[in-house]
């Protein structure tokens, strides 16, 4: 049996952000879509993912957020970014995300984003793999 890799259950074409958009826009753009995690980029250059999380944090924090402020994504985002490609073994970017607290993991194709692996992915994944093992 093959080792399946994280381009085999990745979500495809995701959403991102611009670094100096403003965080009201991610927050309605996450709602609109029902998604929690946007990678950021800075121009081509992905840079960052802002979530729900921060978005909650950073209100919670009394950062402004609505759409009259200047709060800006690049304000309030997560500044850390683990990005794989495709080939990547799957088996690799589950031990990585646990073992260094990861939400989101940006699949990356030549410096593109191809998609991404979620925390939710993984658990759907596990409750799939329980389902046919009779767990």
């Amino acid at each position: 049996m093959a080792t399946p890799t994280v381009e085999s259950v990745m979500t495809p074409f995701p959403y991102s952000i611009e670094a100096d958009a403003h965080a009201a826009s991610a927050r309605t753009l996450m709602t609109q879509l029902h998604i929690r995690h946007l990678p950021v980029r800075q121009g081509e250059r992905f840079v960052a993912v802002i979530s729900e999380r921060d978005l909650t944090r950073a209100a919670a924090a009394g950062w402004d957020l609505a759409v009259t402020s200047n709060t800006r994504v690049q304000d309030i985002c997560s500044p850390s970014v683990y990005a794989v490609a495709p080939a990547t073994p799957l088996v690799d970017v589950v031990h990585h995300m646990a073992a260094h607290d990861v939400d989101v993991t940006l699949v990356m194709r030549e410096d593109k984003l191809a998609g991404v692996f979620t925390i939710s992915d993984a658990c759907r994944l596990f409750a799939e793999l329980l389902t046919r093992t009779g767990g």
